[in-house]
């Protein structure tokens, strides 16, 4: 249900002097630092109330200290010119990569890592409130202390407002997680990846409700020269592997020990979508390939990835993939340059569900190959078209950044085609970018076009414009739950393609610019909320108020013995969820309790007063069933096995089952995920000898998930074990 209960009139004023603000002429975009040494590696993120940080090295006295900047939407600096300084503690007098994120109180959260512990480098993490004071305490909080090489953190903030950091020390990767209270979760030291290999390179992406998933190498060979596999783990909670062994993303090798941090971008259902290039094809030339791993691990393209052309005389370098949320397919546009490596072009490619090269085993051409040279930087995704971020060379080193949007043909929308970002002939470096806010991208880089090295920054419309919009306002969002049985601050507010998550309490306030939008409120357990031509006007608070009401599903509470069969006997049982606590008997083997709340359920049953059994299952579209298994003497463990197979396999609606049983009688058939929950079964008649059925007429295959399951058949005495695939 949602009430609009009133609009409230509030004219907003700004509480501090506009030095500046976003410009309209890319050759005037805004300098964010101005102090006499050089500025580097910026880092720039999106709160989720439209402010952005800047956060970035500053070499003073000697020394790179770390900084911070506050601008709002408008590009109005919010601390002073130079920034708030967060650290001056010794570094070395190199530098490597380093992270930052907001998290979902508009907190910002720095990690890097200096020598303040004695010349060693160690990493460190602080969390900077808006008003600029230190959460952490005003000297961070130490994540390592030892004498390995600790370097480049990376950092990723989960659905549940933690922090979650990970870092290569020596041949090993660290990971901790952080508390915005700064408790570290993981242990003191964290949880160490180690082995006879290297482990390198982490990235982090969130994922759940408080889960990770990891990519990281494992390296072979000479340090310099490695053969290097990519993989990608999901880390629960507490840090542990979620997938029985690691996803794949490409064992094949011939990756560079430069080719480090890899394009990857969520799919919008729990997995990732990543894309590199290697010289598996040829010791010389770079081909290009992308990857999609599924949120249960399992890689939906063909193994070590999709070539994304078929031209093995020519380089596809610098790969950047996206993907339209309702667009199927990815795309990815690349650097196309010969061997001698004097000319470049940029060309794309559309990669189908099931792998398949949609423009061609070429790809489409966006800028022949020519002696003028390009680089792609960035590739976003905008309603149903892309983005592509791009510097034009005007010699070896000065360069224009500047922008094309492209539809799903790969044509060019704007007119004129290339929108300019910044025009200025200057040497950009370390170019980063924050996500898009519903109506603008933000960018900030390294510049010398003053002789210095200093930071600016620019602002990009969809519609290819830069400056600031003519109007904004606010809209303040109170979300409510059903009788809290669900925790508010998990809620998705998607408005375009920008996500919000509200405050604990369910409060939270979005600027926006002046517009009528569509706003839809949605939790993994509740139903979705939409609210259509929701107007923003300028200077004035919009209040939305929306309750949530619990999706609610019929929980199947069942009790089977070890073989998989229904217990016969009186089961005492016991179950919490979010609405209630249910107790009674399970009778021939189930009880179903009707009409309750989506979420999670624990408890534990009693058989005979001596078999004591806990559980726990969350109660979602895809899980209905919680289950007691009981250990019976007596019960045949079918150690015989029953030839089967399943045709064809991934799975369809007219996949054949076809097992020998040595008798007749009843043969279960169970489905379950690869932790082993069942999500579906069903009992049979089997006569000896062949049986051949339609699986889908006794099993529902439309409510499984694309992914890898466990089939299994039980009978009195044999037992089978398949491993089914479902893709679509």
């Amino acid at each position: 249900m949602k009430k609009n209960f009133y609009l409230l009139m509030l004219l907003l004023f700004a509480g501090i002097t506009i030095n500046a603000q976003w410009s309209s002429n890319p050759a005037e975009n805004l300098k964010l630092t101005g102090l006499a040494g050089e500025e580097v590696i910026p880092k720039v993120r999106l709160a989720p109330n439209g402010d952005y940080y800047v956060g970035y090295f500053s070499s003073e006295n000697g020394n790179y200290n770390v900084r911070l900047q506050r601008i709002d939407n408008q590009g109005n600096k919010l601390w002073d010119a130079e920034g708030l300084l967060v650290s001056s503690h010794p570094s070395m007098t190199w530098l490597t990569d380093w992270d930052m994120a907001v998290d979902h109180e508009n907190h910002a959260i720095l990690t890097w890592q200096d020598i303040r512990m004695g010349g060693n480098n160690n990493v460190v993490a602080y969390r900077i409130a808006p008003d600029g004071s230190f959460v952490w305490g005003p000297d961070g909080i130490m994540l390592s202390n030892n004498a390995s090489f600790n370097v480049t953190p990376t950092i990723a903030i989960t659905a549940a407002n933690n922090a979650v950091i990970a870092w290569m020390a020596d041949n090993t990767l660290i990971r901790q997680k952080i508390s915005p209270a700064g408790v570290k979760l993981w242990g003191e030291n964290g949880i160490t990846m180690s082995g006879t290999i290297r482990y390198t390179w982490p990235q982090l992406m969130p994922v759940g409700a408080d889960d990770i998933l990891m990519k990281y190498y494992e390296d072979t060979g000479v340090s310099w020269s490695p053969t290097r596999h990519v993989f990608v783990q999901r880390l629960n909670s507490n840090g542990a592997g979620v997938w029985a062994t690691p996803a794949v993303i490409s064992n094949a090798g011939a990756i560079t020990a430069w080719t480090q941090i890899l394009p990857m971008i969520s799919d919008g259902n729990e997995g990732l979508i990543i894309t590199w290039h290697d010289y598996r094809v040829s010791g010389t030339i770079a081909s290009g390939w992308v990857q999609h791993i599924n949120s249960s691990g399992q890689a939906l393209l063909q193994a070590n990835g999709v070539k994304i052309s078929e031209a093995d005389d020519m380089n596809q370098f610098y790969p950047q993939v996206a993907k339209p949320a309702n667009d199927q397919n990815i795309y990815v546009y690349w650097n196309e340059v010969n061997g001698d490596q004097n000319q470049f072009g940029i060309y794309a490619q559309k990669i189908s569900p099931a792998g398949e090269r949609l423009w061609s085993d070429y790809g489409k051409v966006i800028f022949p190959v020519t002696g003028q040279a390009l680089l792609p930087q960035a590739l976003f995704s905008v309603v149903d078209d892309v983005v592509l971020i791009y510097e034009h060379y005007f010699d070896g080193i000065t360069t224009s950044l500047r922008a094309m949007r492209l539809d799903n043909l790969g044509n060019a929308v704007w007119e004129p085609e290339e929108a300019m970002v910044s025009s200025v002939q200057s040497s950009k470096v370390h170019l980063d970018y924050a996500a898009f806010n519903g109506s603008q991208w933000v960018f900030a880089w390294e510049d010398d076009r003053n002789g210095d090295v200093d930071l600016f920054a620019q602002n990009l419309h969809p519609d290819g414009t830069l400056g600031n919009p003519s109007a904004m306002g606010t809209l303040a969002m109170q979300i409510n739950i059903e009788g809290n049985m669900a925790n508010v601050d998990e809620t998705t507010i998607q408005i375009e393609s920008q996500t919000y998550h509200p405050e604990p309490d369910g409060s939270i306030e979005i600027q926006l610019p002046a517009d009528t939008y569509t706003v839809t409120v949605s939790h993994a357990y509740t139903q979705t909320v939409v609210l259509e031509n929701v107007v923003i006007s300028e200077n004035v608070i919009t209040m939305q108020e929306v309750s949530l009401l619990m999706l609610r599903s019929d929980l199947h509470v069942k009790a089977v013995d070890q073989a998989g069969n229904p217990v016969l006997l009186p089961v005492i049982y016991s179950v919490a969820g979010p609405e209630n606590t249910y107790t009674g008997t399970i009778a021939n083997g189930e009880v179903i309790l009707n009409n309750v709340p989506h979420g999670s359920y624990g408890g534990s049953a009693t058989l005979d007063g001596v078999q004591f059994v806990e559980v726990t299952a969350v109660l979602d579209g895809s899980n209905q069933e919680l289950i007691f298994v009981f250990i019976i003497d007596g019960v045949s463990e079918a150690t015989q096995l029953m030839p089967a197979s399943i045709s064809p396999n991934p799975i369809t609606e007219n996949s054949i089952l076809r097992f020998k049983s040595v008798t007749s009688g009843n043969v279960l058939i169970i489905i379950s995920d690869e932790s082993g929950r069942i999500l579906q079964q069903t009992q049979l008649a089997a006569v000896a000898g062949e049986n051949r059925l339609i699986l889908n007429k006794y099993l529902q295959f439309g409510k499984l998930r694309n992914g890898l399951y466990t089939l299994q058949l039980v009978s009195e005495r044999q037992q089978a074990s398949l491993k089914i695939v479902k893709t679509n």
